[in-house]
C-alpha cells in the first residue's frame, strides 16, 4: 500500500527546495519538481476543502436536527406542565389531597409563602441590593491602541492568520 505525502510533508519540502542554492542542483529541474510539488499541494488543499465543507454540512444538519428535538421538548414539556395543572385544579375542585394508583400517587401539598412585588418603585431602598456589572469594552480600546494611544493592560494581537473556505 502506497503512503501519501501530507500537506505538512509537501509544505516542507517545498521550503527546502527553496533554500538549495542554484550550484547545488540544475535550475530547471529545481523549477520542474517546484512545479509538481506546488501541484501536489493543490491537490490536497482541494482534498481538504472537501473534507471541511463536508464537516460544515455535518454540523449544520446536527444543528438543524438539535432544534427540531428542541422544539419538540418544549412542545411535551408544555404538555406535561398543562396536565400537571388539569389534574390539580382537577383535585382542588374536589377537594382530594391524595390519589393513590398502582403506578403512582398524585398529591397537593401546600407552596411556601412568597413575595408578590406590586411596583418596586415603592419599596424602600433598604430591601433593595444594587448589582453592579463591569464589561470591558474591547472594540474602543481597539480604536485607541490603533491610534497610537497606550492603554494599560492592553495590547493588539496581529498574530497569525484565519483560514477562509468559499
Amino acid at each position: 500500500m502506497e503512503k501519501t505525502i501530507s500537506l505538512y510533508e509537501l509544505s516542507n519540502d517545498l521550503l527546502e527546495l527553496m533554500d538549495i542554492e542554484d550550484c547545488e542542483i540544475n535550475e530547471e529541474v529545481k523549477s520542474q519538481i517546484i512545479e509538481q510539488i506546488e501541484t501536489m499541494i493543490e491537490a490536497k488543499s482541494e482534498n481538504i476543502i472537501a473534507v471541511i465543507k463536508n464537516y460544515e454540512a455535518t454540523v449544520n444538519a446536527i444543528k438543524e436536527e438539535e432544534k427540531r428535538l428542541a422544539t419538540n421538548r418544549k412542545v411535551i414539556e408544555n404538555k406535561v406542565s398543562r396536565l400537571k395543572e388539569y389534574t390539580k385544579e382537577c383535585l382542588e375542585k374536589t377537594g382530594k389531597k391524595k390519589v393513590e394508583t398502582k403506578l403512582g400517587n398524585i398529591s397537593l401539598r401546600k407552596k411556601p409563602v412568597s413575595v408578590i412585588i406590586e411596583d418596586e418603585s415603592l419599596v424602600p431602598e433598604l430591601y433593595k441590593t444594587v448589582k453592579e456589572v463591569v464589561t470591558v469594552d474591547k472594540n474602543t480600546i481597539k480604536d485607541f491602541l490603533k491610534k497610537g494611544m497606550e492603554v494599560e493592560g492592553c495590547r493588539l494581537s496581529e498574530e497569525g492568520y484565519s483560514l477562509t473556505i468559499k
